[in-house]
């Protein structure tokens, strides 16, 4: 792959590459960090590129791929971050509705099991088909609906108890 090519198809997945670990790590430095590191690793071995059909998965693959060996050594005990730290960052777009909305959602998100966190990340943030889905997930398609609906379900229910947890908090 030559270096306009990588800059047409690669660098613009950078954004996608780095919400896409944030949602699996949960600390945007740690994103950044893998997100950076997976750039350049593609950049020096881009020449492998060439053969592959979808660059978009393959590099989505490749992020999901480094995020869950950070994750194995963050078990291992190599490394101990706030889970919450990488969203606690303020927008500096919206207003403090809209801030609060989302960090609410952000929060009920993590507290899915990483797997439905994952897919529902993919499919409703970053708006990849199921079919591209199941590729980078390695299921098959109804699968990866059945992960879908169980996440959005599990997010409706940690939402709403989240939800009822601040207007039990107000009244006090």
């Amino acid at each position: 792959m030559k270096e306009i090519e990588f800059d047409r198809y690669v660098v613009p997945l950078r954004d996608r590459m780095f919400r896409y670990a944030q949602s699996l790590l949960l600390c945007a430095d740690e994103a950044e960090d893998v997100t950076h590191d997976l750039l350049e690793r593609l950049w020096r071995e881009r020449s492998r590129l060439d053969g592959c059909r979808n660059i978009a998965s393959f590099v989505m693959t490749a992020v999901r791929n480094r995020c869950y060996d950070n994750l194995r050594r963050r078990r291992a005990g190599e490394r101990r971050d706030d889970v919450l730290a990488g969203w606690a960052e303020r927008s500096s777009s919206g207003g403090a509705e809209q801030w609060e909305a989302r960090d609410l959602v952000r929060r009920a998100m993590a507290e899915l099991p990483q797997r439905q966190r994952e897919v529902l990340h993919l499919k409703d943030i970053e708006g990849y088909p199921t079919h591209e889905i199941a590729g980078m997930v390695a299921c098959d398609e109804a699968q990866v609906r059945v992960i879908l609906s169980r996440a959005r379900s599990g997010l409706r229910e940690v939402l709403k108890k989240m939800m009822d947890d601040e207007r039990a908090e107000r009244k006090d």
